[in-house]
């Protein structure tokens, strides 16, 4: 029986555990609190071992499960709790506190609703093993709600099954289902600076927002560098277990990508579902791809992100394919559930392979009709969707959201010149993005290594605008495509109030151009920018023309720019620019270049 006390037993006399083990054969009258016998037992043994007792016990008076804690605190959880969650679990708390009053924590308050516990009680005990006061948490489980009991008689008279009653009604009455999953925030400071570590936890809460969590905490550690065991230290993954219990957290998100055994880690020490930085981004990418190519890339990421983590646990397989068959003689749940991901893993990557190939072939005919590609990238939510919207007069999805759009969308534009371009959009980027994420979007930010000039586009009423264009540039520089021509373009110019800041911004970036995508401000230098910055692939030629060379005139206005046309006896002189492929048709034409 020794081995069903819980928690922790470390240096406890084997003859005391023992003891304790044979409360498992005591029964409590259903109607008491607590009885004469229990309650001196409790205080005697917690006080001799400076421990906190924890006992659950029946609407029968059974105890279910004995615990045992440290001097401040107990485990008060892993009961046979009822599954029902529309009633209380039919399982209340007796617990002590050595040395200390019967007044209950805000832990204890929290195990109360999260349990869904008739009730919690404390027995407060005096140096002298002596109950000095006995601390009773009330329905809904808030300290206006605590009754105190002065003495072991006065618990005695208290009617239990009355206010189980009582406790059934008010719980009915209090508990809305949540609208959120709550989840606390945890970052590590790793040698950064504190406006550093905040703006990286502030854009972490944008993105449990955006992936529908609600933030009801966060939790900070100075330490230069991660546990590798559990990234933040040991008291602090116990700060943080009582954390979550106290603001009744139903996942704890990491700001760092997490490796495998830090997540099992903190997973076994918390008792709460733990996610970091990548595995959020990725559950956003799921809920915003909307084409296949999206999904399958979406997909791919987070089987890459998961193989390394599963550990055969419950892992909902089913979506993979399998069934009769797919499990060898002797092999184990884990290794099935590692060889079906490797076996979709496989399977994405040729399917993404067939896009990639097909995609080349609509690069290979737009360098036909030598139609430049003017890719947008930056930030998300920098407004990439909507300045493509206004540039080229369409109507694309966009919203003020964090990745918004994740699929590559292509729109023809046309300059004053007569000259036209195709304007490309891409999946944002964003600080730390997952290296997995970026291999899996490959064939969407192929896009980019093949256009002929690049927007950067800057959200300049962020308050860490920089931060934002460096973390952008990190991308490009990954993607080898940080020497393509670029044009900084600051979105957003009418949401920045002082102008100062905006012409500080454009100082810091030489060709930089302010724009509004919202109401179409700045387009004309823009879109003057974006001409002479493709005109330098372009050549300038002077041509005579015979009037017999019709086709030749016409191929000038379809590819060509024309810039003059005079008429003369022996022809037609042009004077237009023209993309590569014309020139090696017209060259020998050519009066000046």
């Amino acid at each position: 029986m020794v081995q069903d006390i819980k928690g922790n037993l470390q240096g406890v006399p084997k003859h005391l555990l023992e003891e304790m083990a044979a409360w498992y054969d005591y029964n409590l009258e259903k109607d008491l609190l607590v009885d004469e016998f229990l309650g001196q037992a409790l205080a005697r043994l917690s006080l001799r071992l400076n421990r906190e007792i924890a006992l659950y016990i029946n609407r029968q008076g059974k105890i279910l499960q004995i615990s045992l804690g440290s001097r401040k605190t107990v485990s008060l959880a892993g009961t046979a709790i009822r599954r029902s969650e529309q009633r209380l679990s039919g399982i209340r708390c007796l617990h002590t506190h050595p040395s200390g009053s019967g007044h209950l924590s805000a832990l204890d308050f929290a195990a109360l609703r999260q349990l869904r516990l008739d009730c919690m009680a404390a027995l407060g005990i005096n140096e002298k093993a002596e109950i000095t006061s006995i601390g009773l948490a009330r329905w809904p489980g808030t300290d206006q709600e605590m009754e105190i009991f002065s003495s072991l008689p006065a618990a005695q008279a208290f009617n239990l099954s009355a206010y189980i009653a009582l406790a059934e009604e008010a719980f009915h009455q209090c508990e809305a289902p949540k609208q959120f999953q709550a989840a606390l925030l945890v970052s590590l400071t790793g040698g950064r600076d504190d406006e550093e570590v905040e703006t990286s936890l502030a854009e972490l809460g944008r993105l449990a927002e955006t992936a529908g969590l609600l933030a009801v905490g966060q939790l900070l550690q100075h330490k230069d560098k991660p546990s590798p065991a559990t990234y933040i230290g040991k008291g602090k993954v116990e700060e943080l277990r009582h954390l979550a219990q106290i603001s009744d957290a139903d996942l704890i998100v990491f700001d760092e990508a997490l490796s495998p055994a830090q997540l099992y880690n903190l997973e076994e020490q918390t008792g709460r579902p733990i996610a970091d930085r990548s595995i959020l981004i990725l559950d956003i990418f799921a809920k915003r791809a909307r084409s296949n190519e999206g999904k399958l890339q979406v997909e791919l990421a987070q089987l890459k992100y998961m193989l390394p983590r599963i550990r055969g646990q419950g892992l909902a397989l089913s979506r993979l394919g399998g069934g009769i068959g797919t499990r060898g003689p002797g092999e184990t749940k884990l290794e099935t559930d590692q060889r079906k991901i490797r076996r979709r893993i496989q399977d994405l990557e040729e399917r993404l392979d067939e896009v990639m190939r097909t995609r080349e072939l609509h690069r290979r005919k737009r360098r036909e009709e030598e139609l430049p590609l003017v890719a947008l990238v930056g930030y998300t939510n920098a407004g990439k969707s909507s300045l493509l919207n206004a540039l080229s007069n369409s109507q694309t999805y966009a919203e003020n959201l964090l990745f918004a759009t994740l699929d590559t969308l292509t729109r023809k534009v046309s300059l004053a010149s007569g000259q036209s371009f195709l304007l490309g959009d891409t999946v944002g980027f964003i600080r730390r993005l997952p290296h997995h994420l970026i291999a899996a979007f490959r064939a969407t930010l192929e896009e980019v290594r093949e256009a002929d000039l690049l927007l950067h586009v800057v959200d300049g009423s962020a308050e860490d605008a920089q931060v934002q264009f460096q973390a952008v540039m990190d991308v490009l520089q990954q993607l080898g495509v940080a020497d393509k021509p670029v044009i900084t373009v600051v979105n957003k110019a009418d949401l920045i109030e002082n102008p100062q800041v905006l012409k500080r911004l454009l100082a810091l970036w030489e060709g930089s151009l302010a724009v509004s995508a919202r109401h179409k401000e700045g387009f004309e230098r823009l879109l003057a920018a974006i001409e002479e910055n493709l005109s330098k692939k372009w050549q300038q030629v002077e041509i005579l023309l015979p009037f017999s060379a019709g086709s030749l005139l016409s191929l000038l206005h379809d590819e060509g720019h024309i810039i003059s046309e005079n008429y003369r006896e022996d022809g037609v002189l042009i004077c237009a620019q023209v993309p590569e492929k014309v020139y090696g048709r017209i060259s020998p034409l050519i009066v000046r270049s």
